[in-house]
């Protein structure tokens, strides 16, 4: 069922809420979003395919993923369930379907939006604390060896807190190999689609799949054969987990959104751990250290959000702070300025290639490169010409009322 759960594998979300911030900016980053994210129950054992009604799973019992629709609040401004929409991922308004993670799906039903029916739902075990313990004594060293100095200590319980998660979400190929006799081959075929047969003399080199049917975990199956064939593959993964991580770290960032707008405050940018705004959030919300908490990493006089992954900032020391997806080499504000006007800038990048047959490594100066600004996760609000604004994406409403940004 590794198809089916990763569908719900989604990543962080970026996204441009106000294009131009000036006079004064906060930008905050959550300490650890992801180890903060593992610390939360997971979905663990055997999934199980259930009939679930809409009053159930209000009730709050059930934990795992299900299919559902929903209906957003008509002024809903962040979007709070994200969906793969036309190749991109996006948090639209409106009425739409998805595949989602029960507790993400609970978090928006807290904040206004509404459950229109029920799919599919695999419910799971609540595994309360996967693991908690884990990351508890890897920040313990964190903290540590930062305290006594030992930056190569610190980088490892780093590394291993923040990419731990993904480890469970890799791909990992299903085939195997064996090297068997005439008299054994018949019976590999049983349970197994040979891919490729190479003859070893009196041996076979045959590499196979198991059969997909007997993958299928809904069905009763001989458990026994296909944890005997998984025991051999290497990296085995649980996408389930690592799709349960994402949807935490996103209600996390999410959280601290809404607590930017009921404080009054305009959001002008977020990433996947981050968020940029026009005014200080609450002390309580604060903490340099303790995960799950935003620490203030600039103070800014100038942000300029032309796209998801594309913007210039100014800090209050008049540091610049550029970011550019994809282009190697540094623009200057007038540039972002252009971009934000919607403008296409035509540039020139250097290209490495190589060719291992040849033993040749090339290196092409002056190629030309175009950066083209781009916003399609969500919709500009134009005002005198001007984009001041954006909203979520419309998908399919149920009442013929968009929702408008917030003032």
């Amino acid at each position: 069922m590794d198809s089916t759960f990763r569908e719900t594998y989604c990543g962080g979300i970026v996204d441009v809420y106000r294009p131009h911030l000036v006079d004064k900016g906060y930008y905050y980053d959550v300490n650890s979003l992801y180890p903060t994210a593992m610390c939360r129950p997971m979905p663990v054992g055997k999934p199980t395919l259930v009939h679930l009604t809409k009053d159930e799973f209000l009730e709050g019992i059930f934990f795992g993923y299900l299919e559902a629709t929903v209906q957003t609040p008509v002024d809903e401004y962040i979007g709070l369930l994200p969906i793969k929409h036309s190749g991109r991922l996006v948090c639209p308004g409106g009425s739409f379907s998805g595949f989602f993670f029960s507790e993400e799906l609970r978090f928006a039903l807290n904040n206004k939006y509404e459950l229109l029916n029920i799919g599919k739902a695999y419910s799971f075990q609540r595994g309360e604390n996967t693991f908690k313990d884990l990351i508890d004594t890897l920040n313990g060293m964190k903290v540590t060896a930062q305290l006594e100095g030992k930056p190569v200590l610190r980088n490892i319980a780093k590394l291993l807190m923040n990419s731990m998660y993904g480890r469970f979400g890799m791909h990992t190929g299903e085939e195997k190999h064996a090297i068997v006799n005439q008299d054994a081959l018949p019976t590999l075929m049983k349970q197994n689609t040979i891919i490729e047969n190479k003859s070893l003399g009196e041996l076979q080199l045959i590499t196979y799949l198991l059969n997909q049917d007997i993958l299928d975990y809904t069905k009763d199956k001989d458990l026994k054969t296909i944890q005997r064939y998984l025991k051999g593959i290497p990296g085995q993964t649980n996408v389930p987990i690592a799709a349960a991580v994402t949807a935490y770290s996103r209600m996390i960032i999410n959280q601290m959104k809404l607590v930017a707008l009921n404080e009054g405050l305009k959001l002008y940018y977020s990433d996947t751990d981050s968020l940029v705004v026009n005014g200080p959030m609450p002390p309580e919300y604060l903490d340099i250290a303790e995960l799950g908490k935003l620490k203030l990493e600039h103070t800014i006089k100038e942000g300029i959000f032309v796209a998801p992954k594309i913007y210039y900032l100014k800090t209050d020391e008049n540091q610049e702070v550029l970011k550019c997806k994809g282009y190697t080499g540094k623009l200057v504000r007038d540039q972002y300025l252009e971009l934000l006007a919607g403008n296409t800038l035509d540039l020139e990048v250097t290209r490495w290639g190589r060719s291992l047959q040849e033993s040749k490594v090339q290196i092409n100066k002056g190629k030309p490169y175009q950066i083209t600004p781009l916003l399609n996760k969500r919709s500009k609000v134009i005002e005198g010409g001007e984009w001041i604004d954006t909203r979520p994406l419309i998908l399919n409403p149920v009442q013929e009322k968009e929702s408008q940004p917030s003032k």
